[in-house]
């Protein structure tokens, strides 16, 4: 299956696949891929474990990202068109778009709200705390995690503790390296 075929939810789920073929999403595929994001280490198992959770509970080997049901693909804002004169956006404001798009059910809801602000989370800038209008249209397009990921790698780029974050940059990065072969954040003299 060719990369123009997947949906905008696939496309965002293969950064956190394995590169097989077929894309599996497994545990330690998620979090080598939420480390790379720039998540501190804690944060990036429970993020995996949710995605473990909720898509492949039983599965040994993960599932199949093109086996995950329509129903249970999340908001990437697709739907929605953005305001022409906006470059940046808020969390709120993030969540004031997917408004715009009807999806069944409270739980559905809730669950897109997280995602929603998960991507808020770890795409924002760390100094302005908004995401630019270049991030959410790869949002849209489910292509948004690389950019981010080599953005994270700029020292001057390290996410908030209270965004997920680590603690400590160098100890982390330097872990997380070790441990999973994933490379974060540059130390400031590269």
């Amino acid at each position: 299956m060719s990369r123009q075929s997947y949906t905008a939810f696939q496309k965002h789920l293969l950064f956190f696949s394995t590169p097989t073929s077929p894309p599996r999403l497994t545990f330690n595929s998620a979090l080598k891929a939420a480390c790379a994001l720039g998540l501190d280490f804690p944060v990036s198992v429970f993020l995996s474990l949710g995605l473990k959770l909720l898509y492949s509970p039983f599965s040994l080997t993960g599932v199949n990202i093109i086996d995950i049901p329509q129903s249970s693909h999340r908001s990437q804002l697709s739907n929605v068109t953005l305001p022409i004169a906006k470059e940046e956006f808020t969390c709120s404001e993030l969540l004031r778009l997917l408004d715009q798009e009807r999806y069944p059910g409270f739980v559905g809801h809730k669950i897109n709200q997280g995602h929603i602000g998960g991507f808020w989370c770890m795409a924002a800038c760390t100094r302005k705390h908004t995401v630019s209008r270049d991030d959410v249209e790869r949002f849209q397009q489910g292509e948004w995690e690389a950019p981010v990921a080599e953005r994270r790698r700029n020292s001057e780029e390290i996410l908030p503790l209270w965004r997920g974050g680590p603690i400590w940059a160098g100890g982390h990065s330097w872990a997380v390296e070790k441990l999973l072969s994933v490379k974060v954040y540059k130390p400031k003299n590269e």
